[in-house]
């Protein structure tokens, strides 16, 4: 084809390519979009980016995104991972698929099922990223993915994942695409990220137009450089094509004449009249090869066009000499996506529609898969198949497993068409529409499925089909709207023999009810009648755990609680509940209620189940839910620096994630737990930093979890000596809370809220506040909480031998309690007010019973409160902890642990969702911080 002898008027998109190219060599990731219009030379940067990498010694991954293809689940995914074993056979072969790239496609085919939610699939994105950091360990990686905007959504969704998280890697991921169509999707969302530098390769110029020359070296004059830079915009593929075909057709393109012969061309009809040019047989073949896709078979595309096998050489020949086709024996591939196009054009709707069906026919007696059949089957003619609604079905179901429900919603609607009396289609139809963001669709689907299932059909598929109906009507019509649509279908719903199915549209209706803020006193009510569950079925599970909420938020005792959370969990079954389904914010909820009650050594025991299974085969969202679980656990017994690490590791697997309630729920609940860490360290810019952090990043979105950091800035403010600050602080928390009708005593505002008031004077007030929390504290029963409340309450007493007495009793609930920390404080307020009632020698015991407390908990302000009063007794306190591991922030010192336990970076970094790069920071500061210079001294170093 007519070209230039360089790539031209690139010189700065390529310096930037370098760059990036160079930092990733430096373990800094870099990700590139080069967005621009058919034709304007993407690929030649795609193909000078892999050159360049080349030339760095990396290793390279590309693949090529084909309309044809869109519909196929992580179809650029597995090209890039095939293109990159096809090549080798034998021992070699066998050796690549027992490392990563054997990984990524294992990931791709035990990928979740049909029904799989969106925490399932990010499951297999998860698993995706460590093939590619594996990929990229020996030697850094580029990816490039050319023609995106015909990829699959799945691996689309892919790149964006990596892209969020490539900064850490040695990985330049590159990719080219036209300018993405709509607002959203993720296409748009890789081109618009942060993380993104964009290329916007701009027209070339005269002079570059210049520059160009027929195959035969002839160079166009000015005049006709001038004509054909008007007539191509400067666009390098059509500036080239419209010199092919001048030649083609005897104009001389140094001659001034030549010009006039382009006037009437444009960037239609340049690529027209390549076309017209060519045989019947050659226009047929192109045609074949532009409905089959990529590097389609020329003995295939003969079959569809059809070509007879004696007429196929010179029509491939022919189509190569045309620069239309790059053809051999493995495949036929367009010169460029533009003749492509024109070649479909060219077709018409009938003839290709025509050659989609024949391209079934030949796939389908090749037994072809289901995935490589439906894009052909959705541009075929209706009944072209007699199996194909079953196809279309099967496509829909791999499609739907890679989280790409809009294709597999478009499979469904055409299997719909193919078999219209199907109910099963319809239903499956309704579900997936209804996943696809189509809740309208989805509801029509959804309620003839119910109608035509009858009151005498399954129950429990009915069942099933009126959830989602409810479903689809929250988010059409809110959540009012569809609790009462749930609350008629339950009124009609047949009686006790069908419970199971009945179950199921309580759980339902208890999940929708607690959206809608005035429905909770109702709903409480409601589902009182389902305590005496055991939690054998997921239904039964959701209700309890509902229920356990419901006690949690208004203070019920701590024994039923924890009685109704037990059940709910059911020993790991509510977990492997909510792994299979929307996520783990119900197996959360749960774990919530257990631990809030001192239920901690249960907690801990399912803890530590979840963890396994998520350090298996989770995500980073996964992980960061049951860290949240453990953050909270290790406050309640007490643990400051546990607290904080979990705290830390929250913040560090979902820094990548898209802002959503369940991030910005744990990012929040992280902030308040971090924030206590840091006042119990008496780091006052440490807890504001937590609340800074918080929100800086947060968005308009609220969530429950927000209203606590009300009370985490009171309590900075008390630090910081502002009481005023603190009420106002705790105003807007009371406010905020009455609103969503919610006042869990765990949650002790009131204790702030008291302080606040007698450092302003007003005991009454305080007193009274006081009063109402140890009213709650002992309706709970909690012994954490009411422990701490009677310790509280106690230092306003101003006579020291009625606080000895309400102190020492404060202690002795404590002791039941798991809460070292509060038992640990307790036991100073109790030797303070003994030392003041002169007894030195009990107020010591305490005081050494308070140390070995603190110690353990890593409560250093508390430490350095309990050295002032040992001194006061004239003790020299001893040193609680050694001045090198001391330094170590929360997360070092996790990091430093697991590499004394022999794990090496990689371990490390699966277990905690950080990449290894994270782990290798980690160390290199733990190194310069107990000046140590390896591995091996870190157990010494750390005592």
């Amino acid at each position: 084809m007519s070209s230039a002898s360089e790539i031209l008027e690139r010189d700065s998109e390529l310096v930037r390519i370098a760059a990036a190219l160079d930092s990733a060599t430096k373990g800094s990731g870099r990700v590139i979009v080069i967005e621009g219009e058919a034709g304007i030379g993407k690929t030649a940067l795609v193909r000078e980016t892999r050159e360049l990498a080349q030339q760095r010694g990396f290793g390279r991954l590309q693949a090529t995104g084909d309309e044809t293809e869109t519909a196929m689940a992580w179809g650029v995914v597995r090209q890039m991972v095939e293109r990159s074993v096809s090549r080798y056979s034998g021992a070699v072969r066998s050796a690549i698929l027992d490392g990563p790239a054997g990984a990524a496609l294992q990931a791709l085919d035990v990928a979740p099922d049909s029904n799989a939610a969106d925490a399932e699939i990010a499951r297999t994105l998860h698993a995706l990223w460590w093939v590619a950091i594996d990929l990229s360990s020996t030697r850094p990686l580029l990816i490039t993915v050319d023609d995106a905007q015909w990829a699959d959504q799945p691996s689309l969704r892919f790149l964006g994942y990596l892209a969020r998280r490539i900064a850490d890697l040695p990985i330049a991921l590159v990719v080219a695409t036209r300018p993405p169509s709509g607002g959203s999707g993720p296409l748009t969302e890789l081109t618009v990220s942060p993380q993104v530098e964009r290329l916007l390769p701009d027209p070339l110029s005269p002079v570059a137009v210049a520059a160009f020359h027929t195959p035969d070296g002839v160079v166009p004059c000015p005049e006709v450089v001038e004509a054909m830079h008007a007539a191509c915009g400067g666009n390098p593929f059509l500036t080239g094509a419209l010199l092919d075909e001048l030649s083609s057709a005897g104009h001389n393109v140094g001659l001034l004449s030549t010009a006039q012969a382009i006037g009437g061309l444009g960037p239609a009809t340049i690529s027209r009249a390549m076309l017209s040019r060519l045989s019947p047989d050659a226009l047929a073949l192109a045609g074949a090869a532009a409905v089959l896709g990529l590097e389609a078979s020329p003995w295939l595309a003969a079959r569809v066009a059809p070509v007879s096998a004696e007429a196929l050489p010179h029509a491939v020949e022919s189509l190569v000499r045309a620069n239309v086709l790059i053809g051999g024996v493995d495949g036929l591939t367009f010169v460029h996506p533009v003749i492509r196009e024109a070649t479909v054009a060219a077709l018409g709707p009938l003839q290709t529609s025509a050659m989609h069906a024949r391209a079934v026919l030949e796939l389908h007696a090749r037994q072809a898969p289901a995935r490589q059949l439906a894009p052909h089957l959705l541009a075929a003619p209706v009944g072209t198949l007699p199996d194909a609604a079953e196809l279309l079905a099967r496509a829909a179901s791999e499609s739907s497993a890679a989280g790409d429900r809009s294709v597999a919603a478009a499979c469904l609607e055409r299997a719909l068409v193919e078999r219209p009396g199907d109910a099963l289609l319809r239903a499956r139809l309704g579900h997936t529409l209804l996943r696809a963001g189509r809740p309208h669709e989805a509801r029509e689907h959804l309620r003839a499925s119910v109608a035509s299932a009858g009151s005498d059909g399954d129950a429990q598929q009915r069942a099933e089909l009126q959830s989602a109906v409810t479903q689809a009507t929250l988010a059409v019509d809110g959540a009012e709207v569809a609790v009462d649509e749930l609350v008629e279908a339950l009124a009609a719903w047949p009686p006790v023999e069908q419970e199971p199915a009945r179950l199921l549209l309580e759980a339902r209706l208890g999940v929708t009810r607690s959206f809608v803020a005035a429905q909770r006193r109702v709903a409480g009510e409601h589902l009182q009648q389902f305590a005496h569950l055991a939690g054998a079925t997921p239904q039964e599970r959701t209700l309890l755990a509902l229920l356990a909420q419901r006690g949690r938020y208004e203070g019920a005792s701590h024994l039923e609680i924890a009685d109704l959370a037990r059940r709910a969990l059911s020993e790991g079954a509510l977990f492997d509940d909510a792994a299979r389904g929307e996520g783990l914010v119900g197996w959360v909820l749960a774990m919530m209620s257990l631990i809030t009650a001192d239920a901690l050594p249960e907690a801990r025991t399912e803890i530590d189940r979840a963890l396994t299974r998520v350090v298996r085969a989770g995500s980073p969202l996964d992980f960061a839910m049951v860290a949240n679980c453990a953050m909270v656990a290790a406050w309640r017994t007490g643990d400051v620096a546990a607290t904080e690490a979990e705290a830390e590791a929250v913040v560090a697997a979902i820094q990548h994630e898209p802002e959503g309630p369940e991030v910005l729920s744990l990012r929040a609940t992280a902030a308040h737990m971090g924030g206590y860490t840091a006042l119990e360290r008496r780091d006052l810019p440490a807890a504001r930093a937590w609340i800074d952090d918080f929100d800086a990043q947060a968005r308009e979105l609220r969530v429950i979890p927000m209203l606590w950091l009300h009370e985490l800035r009171s309590r900075i403010s008390l630090a910081a000596d502002d009481p005023h600050g603190a009420l106002q602080h705790l105003d807007t928390l009371q406010r905020e809370a009455r609103e969503a009708d919610v006042d869990p005593t765990a949650l002790a505002w009131r204790l702030p809220a008291a302080v606040a008031y007698s450092r302003l004077g007003d005991d009454e007030r305080a007193r009274a506040t006081l009063d109402d929390h140890l009213a709650l504290a002992r309706r709970s029963g909690a012994p954490g909480d009411l422990g701490a409340a009677m310790r509280v309450a106690a230092r306003f007493e101003p006579d020291a031998a009625v606080r000895e007495g309400l102190l020492a009793e404060a202690t002795v609930v404590l002791e039941n309690s798991p809460d070292r920390l509060e038992q640990a404080k307790s036991l100073v307020d109790l030797a303070e007010t003994q030392r003041a009632l002169r007894r030195r020698t009990e107020s010591r015991e305490l005081l050494t019973r308070a140390a070995d407390l603190a110690l353990a908990c890593g409560a250093t302000a508390l430490q350095t409160r309990i050295a002032g009063a040992l001194q006061a007794l004239g003790d020299r306190p001893r040193r609680l902890i050694a001045p090198g591991p001391e330094s170590l922030t929360a997360s070092e010192r996790r990091v430093a642990s697991l590499a004394v336990s022999g794990r090496s970076n990689r371990d490390i970094a699966h277990e905690l969702f950080v990449s290894p790069k994270t782990v290798e920071n980690h160390l290199g500061r733990v190194y310069t911080k107990l000046g140590i210079a390896n591995r091996r001294e870190l157990a010494g170093a750390l005592g």
